[in-house]
């Protein structure tokens, strides 16, 4: 989850985030990070990291509150914040990170939260949500854009994904894009950029997914 924030802290924290060589050592880093976060990504007033918020508005405008959302690698649960305050109130959560769960679930605004290393099959059963999120996670040392692919196999058909991606990984994660549209899984309905951090200018890519197979296939993360 990239933060590109300033602070010697949170930048300290992201270099051992991208250089993870696994999910135990990611797993690590952000349970360091857990008390901290929130500030170091979104500054002393929280109003230096807009993606959550961004997200939520795109997810309420194309779906309804009642529909099931899973927030992938939730972290400290600022995108389900911002799905609730839209009337959202079947969210789930799912983070690598005890530590970072832990946070989330005092904001109570999940309605399940677990651990889970996202580079593998996600629990749960297909075609189980409506909208799956991913803010800030696809990125290096994180998630391999080929967890796309489970992301797809638990919305339903017609159900959309969204996430974000800095823009020096949109690339890799486009390339990936192009592969789950040919095989008709998941197309590609709309795309931007957004700010990361106002105070920086860094910027991200928000993509909206639309999924078009029922039960996609998958062949892990190695697809």
């Amino acid at each position: 989850m990239e933060t590109q924030h300033g602070g010697r802290r949170a930048e300290a924290f992201e270099r051992r985030a991208r250089a993870a060589t696994g999910p135990s050592e990611v797993r690590e880093v952000y349970d360091e990070w857990a008390a901290s976060y929130d500030v170091d990504l979104a500054g002393p007033h929280g109003d230096d990291y807009p993606l959550p918020g961004v997200v939520a508005d795109i997810v309420a405008r194309l779906d309804e509150p009642e529909t099931d959302v899973l927030d992938a690698a939730c972290g400290t649960g600022l995108v389900g914040a911002a799905l609730v305050r839209h009337g959202f109130s079947s969210v789930d959560g799912l983070d690598v990170s005890p530590r970072m769960i832990a946070h989330a679930r005092h904001r109570r605004v999940y309605h399940d939260l677990g651990p889970a290393d996202l580079t593998q099959r996600l629990p749960g059963a297909p075609d189980k949500f409506g909208v799956v999120t991913c803010v800030n996670a696809l990125e290096t040392g994180h998630l391999p854009p080929s967890a796309l692919v489970e992301f797809a196999r638990v919305v339903h058909r017609g159900g959309h994904i969204v996430l974000t991606v800095s823009t020096d990984g949109w690339d890799d994660v486009e390339h990936h894009l192009r592969r789950l549209a040919a095989r008709r899984i998941a197309r590609v309905v709309e795309t931007g950029e957004q700010p990361l951090h106002p105070s920086t200018g860094a910027r991200h890519v928000v993509a909206v997914l639309e999924v078009v197979a029922a039960s996609a296939p998958t062949t892990g993360p190695g697809w």
